[in-house]
């Protein structure tokens, strides 16, 4: 299929480090309903075998640049002046046999959380959700992570999965890079709440027809990732600019 690429948008008008591209993340993805007050962790993995990592104890909305940590492939702390999520090896088990997952986001949005809470996976029902075709998963058995068998375990589940349900817990997507872990997190939540909506309207929601969602799958993920970042970090800059401090 050929896909049309639109014309380059106008860009963020900075170019970030890591260290800032995560944080900018962490404070998108608060907005866009990711958030449970201090819970959750974003990881981006390195070609060392390392990662940067959210810390913990600090609220998505409120996190700098500078507050960014870096870990090593079994999740120490190697610079940062926080500490580390202790549900670290939910995040470097998958980065360990997932070479597609450079990124890993995990917490509990509400309407996906819900979903996990009533063990229903969120259905296909509108065009953008279609990023997801084939790389859904719900972990009916989950229980926490509190070492790295665990993480282990959890990344057996999760298989290639992109977007993933913990039963009675959240969720996680994982992405290739920062611009489509935003993208494919936001439209994951979007997702569920048009799922879990559809069923309270009494109504058995309405899937995409399976052989359509191929072309759909292979149009956002050429036009959409990275002009939906551009475009939500241009505005997170334009009100709180000292997220790249």
């Amino acid at each position: 299929m050929t896909v049309r690429l639109p014309r380059a948008g106008p860009g963020i008008g900075h170019d970030l480090t890591i260290r800032q591209e995560l944080a900018c993340a962490l404070r998108v993805l608060a907005r866009e309903g990711w958030r449970e007050n201090l819970s959750g962790h974003v990881t981006v993995a390195t070609d060392d075998g390392g990662m940067w990592c959210s810390p913990w104890g600090l609220w998505w909305e409120e996190v700098r640049a500078s507050d960014v940590l870096r870990l090593d492939s079994d999740g120490r702390i190697v610079e940062g002046p926080w500490d580390v999520t202790p549900a670290v090896f939910l995040h470097t088990e998958l980065h360990r046999v997932r070479a597609d997952a450079r990124v890993v986001v995990h917490n509990h949005p509400y309407y996906a959380t819900l979903l996990a809470t009533m063990g229903v996976r969120p259905r296909l029902v509108h065009q953008n959700s279609c990023i997801f075709d084939g790389e859904l998963a719900f972990v009916d058995e989950y229980g926490g992570i509190e070492d790295a068998n665990d993480g282990k375990w959890l990344a057996t589940q999760v298989g290639d999965a992109s977007g993933i349900l913990l039963a009675h817990h959240g969720a996680i997507v994982t992405a290739p890079t920062i611009p489509e872990a935003c993208y494919k997190a936001t439209t994951f939540e979007r997702m569920c709440r048009l799922t879990y909506d559809a069923i309270v309207a009494g109504r058995e929601p309405n899937e995409i027809p399976v052989d359509a969602r191929a072309s759909l799958q292979t149009v956002l993920r050429r036009n959409t990732p990275q002009a939906y970042w551009d475009g939500a970090v241009r505005l997170l800059l334009g009100e709180e600019p000292e997220v790249l401090t």
